[in-house]
C-alpha cells in the first residue's frame, strides 16, 4: 500500500523522515529506509533544509523506489529557479515518484561558511498551482493521482479565525498539509476543531509531526531552534525526571500518537528524530496506531 492508498483506506497514516545528511551513500540511505519500512506508509526525503551537504532527495527516491518504498520528495523554492524545479518535478515523475511536498525553504543567512545565494524565483504557492496544472493537462507529464503536499503553521485559533493561506493552498490543488513538530495536543485539538467546522477536512488531509526525544536538552534545542516547534515545559520536565530519557521519549511519542489518532480530522503523523532512528519504529509499535 502506497501513501495515496493509505490516505484513502487507513484511519491513521504514518510516515517518517530520513536524515539525508547522515546518508552520504546508497548503503547508508537504504539502511535507514529498511529500519522505517515496516511501520510507515512512506518515507520523507528533505530538500537541503539545512545548509549541510547532503544527497539530493530525487537521487534518494531513485534508490528507494526499486525496493518498494514510497517516497515523499520535498522540493524547496529557496535553492532553484522555476526551470530547475520543473525539471526535477518531471524527472521525479519519470522515475515513479507520486508525492511531493512543496516548501518555500528557510532563508539562508549570510555568513563566512555559507556563500550560496537564496533564489526564491517562484513562490511555493505558485509552484503548487503549476504542479496542479500539469496534473490536469493532456500531455501526460503528471498523473492525476500525483499528490501535492504543503507546509502550514499550527495555532490555537480564535472562533472567528479564517485560514486564508490554507484556502489558497487548497485552491492550488494541495492534497495534504503537514505541520511542524507539535507536542501540544490542546493546540492540535483547537486547530483541528476549526478545520472540521470549516469543512476543510473534506478538501485536504492533515498530517501532524512528532519527534522521539532522547533527552531534556534535545527537547529544549528542538523548541528553541526549530521554527514553529511546540514543546510544552511538561514534556521537558518529564524527560529530566526520567531514569532512561530515551525510553521516556519513545513513550511520550507513543502516547501522543494515540492521542492524535483520536482527534477528528487528523489523517496521520510524520515522525522525526535527532537521536537513534530505531526509536521511531519503537514509538509507532508501542502506540498501537499501526494496524494491518
Amino acid at each position: 500500500m502506497n501513501f495515496k492508498d493509505a490516505l484513502q483506506h487507513r484511519d491513521f497514516v504514518t510516515t517518517a523522515q530520513i536524515n539525508l545528511v547522515e546518508a552520504p551513500d546508497a548503503k547508508s540511505l537504504i539502511r535507514q529506509a529498511q529500519i522505517l519500512r515496516p511501520v510507515v506508509d512512506a518515507v520523507q526525503l528533505p530538500d537541503n533544509s539545512s545548509t549541510k551537504l547532503q544527497m539530493s532527495s530525487l537521487a534518494a527516491a531513485a534508490l528507494l523506489l526499486p525496493l518498494g518504498i514510497d517516497p515523499i520528495v520535498h522540493m524547496a523554492c529557496r535553492d532553484r529557479n522555476r526551470i530547475a524545479l520543473g525539471r526535477d518535478l518531471v524527472g521525479a515523475a519519470a522515475i515513479g515518484v507520486n508525492n511531493v511536498l512543496v516548501r518555500r525553504g528557510k532563508k539562508m543567512q549570510k555568513s563566512k561558511t555559507v556563500e550560496a545565494q537564496n533564489v526564491f524565483d517562484i513562490p511555493a504557492l505558485k509552484f503548487m498551482a503549476y504542479i496542479q496544472s500539469l496534473k490536469q493537462s493532456d500531455d501526460g507529464l503528471l498523473s492525476p493521482d500525483f499528490l501535492i503536499g504543503a507546509r502550514a503553521n499550527i495555532l490555537n485559533p480564535d472562533p472567528d479565525w479564517t485560514p486564508t493561506t490554507l484556502y489558497r493552498k487548497c485552491d492550488a490543488g494541495v492534497n495534504f498539509v503537514q505541520y511542524p513538530i507539535c507536542f501540544d495536543m490542546e493546540t492540535v485539538r483547537g486547530y483541528m476543531a476549526r478545520m472540521v467546522e470549516l469543512k476543510l477536512t473534506h478538501r485536504v488531509n492533515f498530517i501532524m509531526t512528532l519527534s522521539t526525544l532522547s533527552s531534556a536538552d534535545a527537547a529544549r534545542r528542538l523548541r528553541d531552534d526549530r521554527k514553529g516547534a511546540r514543546v510544552p515545559e511538561s514534556i521537558i520536565e518529564r524527560l529530566e525526571q526520567a531514569s532512561d530519557p530515551e525510553s521516556a521519549g519513545i513513550e511520550i511519542c507513543a502516547e501522543l500518537l494515540r492521542e492524535l489518532e483520536s482527534i477528528p480530522g487528523v489523517s496521520g503523523a510524520n515522525l522525526m528524530t535527532a537521536g537513534r532512528l530505531e526509536t521511531i519504529p519503537a514509538a509507532i509499535e508501542v502506540s498501537g496506531v499501526r494496524r494491518t
